[in-house]
């Protein structure tokens, strides 16, 4: 449904796929399957020509799939990253959340924020059996550095020579580690509340809402880490700011 509907504008997969009761979370889009078809519309209309959408990790577990995708990229536009998270019922979407970052033209790690670059260098989710241990792992070390700014949580998850697409970060451990440390010191009443969490394989993607203190509308993240032998060995981010007002109703979690 997806490369139907934003690669090809094709609108009539909506009928097909989507649920009449269609709940949506994007702030700018109103629910239901009509107000889908009318921003598909918008994109096509809007679309610069020659234009590319490239969905580069897809991680599945239980009725959530989630993809990364990097959109609308041209010869003179860098592109947007997305995080699209569909929940699925009785074979329809019933459900949609995404967070839409504009892609910077350069970073601080060298990467883009796309690519796979630890091996083996596939976008694709490991063996099935790696699940559990792997969401373990990432559960452990959000808890630790983000519910309890326990910073040391990072010297025993992530692996020293982690690789970064998280465009505001170094490579590193140590760099991540400096990252929360100053965060932490800046903003005391910090806090990061997990929304979802979409495990496969050696892939875990976890939905947050950031805030600086209580009273901040926050910031939608997606982290999507990847875990080998017990440590996150590679990092993928992509956050929006929260509006005051959604055209649905609904929050973006």
């Amino acid at each position: 449904m997806y490369k139907q509907l934003f690669t090809y504008y094709d609108t009539s997969v909506i009928d097909e796929y989507v649920s009449p009761d269609y709940i949506q979370h994007n702030p700018n889009v109103a629910n239901g399957p009509e107000a889908l078809r009318r921003l598909v519309e918008n994109l096509k209309a809007t679309a610069t020509p020659g234009s590319a959408s490239v969905t580069t990790h897809v991680i599945a577990q239980g009725d959530l799939v989630l993809l990364q995708t990097h959109a609308g990229t041209s010869d003179t536009f860098s592109g947007i990253g997305l995080v699209d998270v569909f929940r699925v019922e009785h074979h329809k979407i019933v459900e949609h959340w995404d967070t839409i970052q504009p892609v910077p033209a350069t970073t601080a790690n060298g990467h883009d924020m796309f690519a796979t670059l630890t091996s083996p260098q596939t976008d694709a989710a490991g063996p099935a059996s790696h699940t559990a241990a792997s969401e373990r792992v990432v559960r452990a070390y959000v808890q630790q550095l983000t519910g309890r700014k326990d910073v040391t949580a990072v010297d025993r998850y992530v692996a020293p020579d982690l690789v970064q697409h998280d465009p505001a970060l170094a490579d590193g451990a140590a760099a991540t580690k400096q990252a929360y440390t100053a965060l932490f010191a800046a903003h005391p009443q910090y806090q990061a509340t997990v929304a979802k969490v979409v495990a496969e394989g050696d892939l875990v993607a976890v939905h947050l809402h950031d805030q600086n203190s209580p009273s901040d509308l926050g910031t939608s993240v997606y982290e999507i880490f990847r875990v080998h032998h017990g440590r996150i060995v590679e990092h993928w981010a992509l956050t929006q700011a929260v509006p005051a007002t959604s055209v649905n109703g609904n929050s973006m979690f």
